[in-house]
């Protein structure tokens, strides 16, 4: 484990860089770059919020701008990964998956039912289990993800006290492996919208000998399957996609890491020109 606690060198050059009414934060971990530590101190200001970086290496020293952007941009982006890991994958790895549970149990309950009454539903049904089968994974395969992120942060911040390009590349690719995912499982959704209407259209329409309890059931769950994907998950794709058209880039459906890993470095030269590049004060 470094030391990455502030050295008399590192707090004399922050202050020398701090501006009125600022705080600032060492953050107490490095990035290795295969020669030197580098830190990256925040400066916040009270009433405009994050107004300035300074990048300095493990003695404390002050490095020009241009040695600074790569060390910036590499703190930022773990800071970043781990900030979405906590603000949208633990809700979805959280999520309730009883509604699939159910919905899976019953129409393979009474798939035979269904079908003896209307044999054209049977590739709406069996679709329908197929996709809701596999979405019930995504809850167990968030948190396999979000475990390996918090295992290659512990191993930067309370192991080592620092992160490399290795782990920081592992952790870019269980980003993308969670947003293919999450993408995939939206153009799944919107292909069911079809077969979920058929189905309950059949159960409003056709006499049968399923339980009315259990035909309400089923007719509630796809409604709200049908409710919620064109409300929130609608809103979620269009995000997604308008991200990727920011950017600048094609989602190629046949190979959706690479479209996502074009994505997250265009976006990462655009966050530096954008964000992070103005606020960085070491001297140019």
């Amino acid at each position: 484990m470094i030391n990455t606690k502030p050295t008399k060198l590192h707090i004399k050059n922050i202050k020398q860089y701090k501006n009125l009414l600022e705080k600032w934060d060492m953050w107490d971990f490095a990035y290795f770059d295969g020669n030197d530590y580098y830190f990256l101190t925040l400066y916040d200001h009270m009433l405009k919020g994050i107004s300035g970086y300074l990048i300095l290496d493990y003695e404390g020293n002050v490095l020009p701008f241009e040695k600074a952007e790569v060390p910036a941009t590499a703190l930022n982006r773990f800071n970043t990964m781990i900030h979405g890991a906590m603000q949208e994958m633990v809700p979805q790895m959280l999520k309730n998956m009883d509604p699939y549970k159910e919905v899976v149990s019953l129409l393979t309950q009474h798939k035979s039912d269904l079908i003896w009454r209307d044999p054209e539903l049977a590739s709406s049904i069996e679709k329908v289990i197929r996709y809701t089968t596999h979405a019930l994974g995504i809850s167990k395969r968030t948190e396999d993800i979000v475990n390996t992120l918090g295992h290659l942060q512990n191993i930067a911040t309370k192991e080592q006290g620092y992160f490399n390009n290795e782990i920081l590349n592992e952790m870019r690719n269980e980003c993308i492996k969670y947003n293919v995912m999450m993408y995939e499982y939206g153009l799944n959704e919107f292909e069911l919208m079809d077969d979920y209407e058929k189905i309950i259209k059949n159960l409003n329409e056709k006499p049968s000998d399923i339980p009315s309890s259990a035909q309400k059931k089923i007719i509630a769950l796809l409604t709200a399957s049908i409710q919620s994907n064109k409300g929130a998950l609608t809103k979620t794709m269009k995000v997604f996609e308008d991200e990727f058209k920011e950017m600048n880039v094609h989602i190629d459906h046949a190979n959706l890491e690479q479209s996502f890993d074009k994505k997250m470095e265009r976006s990462r030269v655009k966050a530096f020109e954008e964000k992070i590049g103005p606020k960085i004060r070491n001297p140019k």
